[in-house]
């Protein structure tokens, strides 16, 4: 009699400890879905004297706030200093002639640099070398 009862509790205690890892398993799941990262189509553009390079626009698809200097460095060749960018796939400036980079930020001059701008969906970032008339 001892023996089953031993192997019921040892019974009750098992089933009591598979439903406790199944409800945890459970409410986890949402929490995971809740963290995936919201994501952003933005378009880019690179342009010298005019001329759009490489491959012209781009619609990049990144993390919703992600910020566009490290959106460039993952999509473009570039070369950079203190967040300030001096060339973007070999096309360097050129401060003899004036010539720097600069973007716009969907039809205006950024206010702020591309170490501090945060992307947002439907974003468009033209990026010109063009000489700068002091």
């Amino acid at each position: 009699m001892k023996k089953w009862l031993l192997l019921l509790a040892s019974t009750l205690v098992l089933v009591g400890c598979g439903e406790t890892t199944q409800t945890e398993e459970t409410a986890s799941t949402p929490v995971e879905s809740s963290e995936q990262a919201v994501l952003a189509e933005v378009t880019v553009s690179v342009t010298v004297d005019g001329e759009e390079i490489d491959e012209g626009e781009q619609v990049l698809e990144v993390e919703e706030g992600a910020i566009l200097l490290d959106v460039m460095k993952e999509h473009y060749e570039l070369e950079e200093a203190d967040g300030f960018i001096s060339a973007i796939n070999g096309h360097e400036q050129d401060e003899e002639a004036g010539k720097y980079w600069l973007f716009d930020l969907n039809g205006e001059m950024a206010e702020v640099g591309a170490a501090e701008l945060e992307l947002s969906d439907g974003d468009l970032v033209e990026w010109k070398l063009e000489a700068i008339e002091g």
